[in-house]
């Protein structure tokens, strides 16, 4: 077990606060430290980095760069409707799937200007023609990106540019293959080897009636060779969590339609984690056992002695911290909360004195992790995440370093106060936040007319470019950060880290 310092025993501090002493002299290099972590008791990310269910910090984007890259993204639900937040999930799931099941298809008739449409949506051109443009009638040709990529004409109908099943003479001409050597094999090596022999894009999987099944694309097959952390389920699909309200009437709906729509589990989003969630939590479990449940926010060792002792076959993760976050001011405001290193030292070390009775239950530091923004500093310095684990968190929660990333929601803007680029950034208990859906978060009726506190606030966060260059970046920083240290792992950090107070530096 980390040892903690006697000056920080039953004391509150936040990661600046405290250090971690290296004691050991490392005997391997930083590409040896492996970082998996569970993030749920069923799911396991290669790099232990979560993005936060904020309006400006997970979209589509966000929680496909975050899967791509190991970790995991929990879309926000604070869209004016719920179908949006599902549209969000379908991206996510297209994105990345050996055997695309139940692809877009259009008719005959349908348009160039169809295909365009398709492509704005789902980011694909490639389109299955079936009889009568849906999925109960036969396929009778196929539509890629090379067939419109020179049409102005938006007009012209698919069935004169498609490629067709069968020649003038009858002879096939359509590419596919079977679903039985294939799909119901789950043996997408089949189906690499003929996208290889013949050099296609896309290969239709159908089924003797010639009825279209499922896709396999090229590029599917080229970014599962590139990203090798990738967090996947079965079909190589990217894994995905949504936000839920933490009232059960109102989240039934929003959970069985992220189930249809292929999510991996929920996460119960509110400020503080209410009695109700509970519920909340059996209701997934009895409808829909397949999906993780995150339950949250605590702070103490307390509340997570609550939920494990009533819930824990019902609860699969918590998320920890109360007002600790960079657009956050509940402490501030309402007096409550504590600091987020404190918390997790706290909460993590119950959760493991309740392990024997209950069994495991993984612990997300959710908020707090401060990284310096001034002008050309090194933004992506990994310590307090490194901090968080060594604490005891199994996963890393974050929403201001994601929020100024190319894949958050939201347009770079130029601060000519500062002279940088910068993002928008907003706490979902801000006035602003709370307008659309976020007030449910923090126990109000959307619907009732009510005094409103605001627990958040707008501010802005640093651009910082792509999150293809600065997640890398982060976990080369995190990884190192463990060898100086002398481990090879989460566990070994966990286990032996040396946790002390932080001196102040004079000046």
């Amino acid at each position: 077990m980390a040892k903690l310092h006697a000056d920080l025993v039953n004391k509150e501090f936040w990661y600046e606060n405290i250090t971690l002493i290296p004691n050991r002299l490392p005997d391997f290099e930083r590409n040896i430290v492996d970082l998996t972590a569970l993030f749920t008791k069923r799911v396991t990310l290669k790099t232990p980095l979560v993005s936060s269910p904020m309006d400006t910090v997970t979209g589509s984007d966000m929680a496909i760069l975050m899967a791509l890259t190991g970790g995991i993204g929990v879309l926000h639900y604070n869209f004016a409707t719920l179908d949006e937040q599902i549209k969000e999930v379908e991206r996510v799931k297209r994105f990345e799937a050996a055997f695309v099941k139940n692809p877009v298809v259009l008719g005959p008739d349908n348009t160039v200007g169809d295909v365009y449409n398709i492509a704005k949506k789902y980011g694909f051109y490639s389109v299955p023609i079936t009889e009568d443009g849906t999925l109960q009638t036969k396929m009778i040709g196929f539509v890629s990106r090379r067939d419109v990529r020179y049409q102005e004409n938006m007009a012209i109908p698919l069935k004169s540019i498609m490629t067709p099943k069968n020649d003038a003479d009858g002879t096939v001409k359509l590419i596919t293959a079977n679903r039985r050597d294939t799909l119901d094999k789950n043996d997408v090596r089949a189906a690499n080897r003929i996208i290889r022999q013949f050099c296609l894009d896309t290969l239709p999987i159908v089924d003797d009636d010639f009825h279209i099944i499922a896709l396999v694309t090229d590029s599917d097959l080229q970014k599962d060779m590139h990203y090798q952390l990738a967090t996947k389920n079965d079909n190589k699909q990217l894994k995905a969590f949504i936000a839920v309200e933490s009232r059960l009437e109102i989240a039934r709906e929003r959970i069985g339609k992220g189930n249809d729509a292929g999510i991996d589990g929920i996460v119960v989003d509110a400020s503080v984690a209410f009695k109700e969630q509970l519920d909340i939590a059996r209701y997934c479990k009895q409808n829909f056992p397949h999906l993780d449940v995150v339950l949250g926010n605590v702070d103490s060792a307390e509340m997570v002695r609550s939920i494990v002792s009533e819930a824990s076959a019902y609860c699969d993760g918590l998320r920890v911290g109360i007002g600790p976050g960079y657009a956050c001011k509940t402490q501030q405001e309402l007096g409550t909360g504590r600091a987020q290193a404190s918390a997790v030292w706290d909460c993590a070390q119950e959760a493991k004195r309740l392990e024997g009775k209950y069994g495991l239950m993984p612990i997300i530091a959710d908020g707090g992790i401060k990284i310096p923004d001034m002008p050309n500093s090194d933004v992506t310095k990994p310590g307090d995440i490194t901090k968080a684990l060594a604490l005891g968190s199994n996963s890393v929660m974050m929403g201001s370093l994601m929020a100024g990333l190319d894949e958050s929601p939201g347009e770079k803007e130029f601060d000519y106060e500062t002279n940088r680029m910068i993002k928008r950034y907003r706490g979902m208990g801000s006035l602003e936040a709370m307008e659309q859906r976020s007030a449910v978060r923090y126990g109000y009726d959307q619907n009732k007319e009510s005094v409103r506190i605001a627990e958040g606030f707008v501010t802005e966060v640093p651009y910082r470019g792509s999150g293809y260059d600065f997640i890398p970046q982060l976990i080369a920083g995190i990884k190192q950060s463990l060898q100086k240290q002398g481990f090879r792992n989460i566990a070994e950090l966990q286990a032996h880290a040396d946790i002390r107070p932080m001196a102040k530096r004079e000046k």
